[in-house]
């Protein structure tokens, strides 16, 4: 059998980006068996608040000027701009229709002066699969998530403005199905709702975003 040579200079480059684009490409969730989005839509409703979490960022990307917590801030006065009441870790677990609203961001470097990522924007909330008395699970019930974006390193800045887009739709969906919140502030007394139920079925989100666990999520 002969060894196999990989080649230099700039074919070595070339033949590095397909192999990292091919990767990423493999590993991004299909979201083919997703029911209508008026499913995930619908379980924000009698939504009281979410709790914001943006996870944390790449020591990279930080040193480019992307900071979670900086970013995670904007997204809690853009929330309760638009009326959405934004819940402290503490408020949201003694809320019985508290939800958490996740920012989850995963780039690679190509080592030439880009980074190619994706960005998820999902909403986790406490369900049950049954009547009374069945177990409560934690399950994302709503998620945006868009393909492979590519920025600049000097530029990772941008990234922030496709996050505030994923926020802006999760608004759109939130007040649709709340009317009686839009562009209201914060409420002081929520009406709690009743635990929702995952729209339609589990098969709602690829089983890899299922997370099933403790309450306390």
């Amino acid at each position: 059998m002969r060894p196999l040579f990989l080649p230099d200079g700039p074919l070595a480059t070339c033949f590095c980006l397909v192999v990292t684009c091919s990767l990423m490409l493999a590993l991004t969730p299909s979201y083919a068996e997703r029911p209508a989005e008026v499913s995930e839509r619908e379980s924000l409703r009698g939504l009281s608040g979410v709790e914001v979490l943006v996870e944390p960022f790449s020591l990279e990307l930080e040193q480019g000027g992307l900071q979670a917590v900086t970013l995670q801030n904007d997204i809690r006065q853009r929330l309760q701009k638009a009326g959405v009441k934004v819940f402290t870790e503490r408020e949201r677990l003694a809320a019985q229709a508290g939800a958490l609203l996740v920012v989850r961001m995963d780039a690679v470097h190509d080592r030439i002066g880009r980074y190619f990522y994706t960005i998820d924007l999902l909403v986790k909330q406490r369900v049950r699969l049954g009547g009374p008395g069945a177990p409560e699970l934690s399950a994302a019930t709503w998620m945006k998530s868009g393909g492979i974006g590519i920025v600049a390193d000097d530029n990772v800045k941008h990234v922030e403005d496709q996050v505030r887009r994923k926020v802006d739709e999760f608004i759109k969906d939130y007040q649709a199905v709340n009317p009686d919140r839009r562009g209201s502030d914060q409420l002081k007394n929520p009406q709690r709702a009743p635990f929702p139920s995952p729209p339609s079925s589990l098969t709602l989100l690829n089983p890899i975003h299922i997370m099933a666990g403790v309450i306390g999520f």
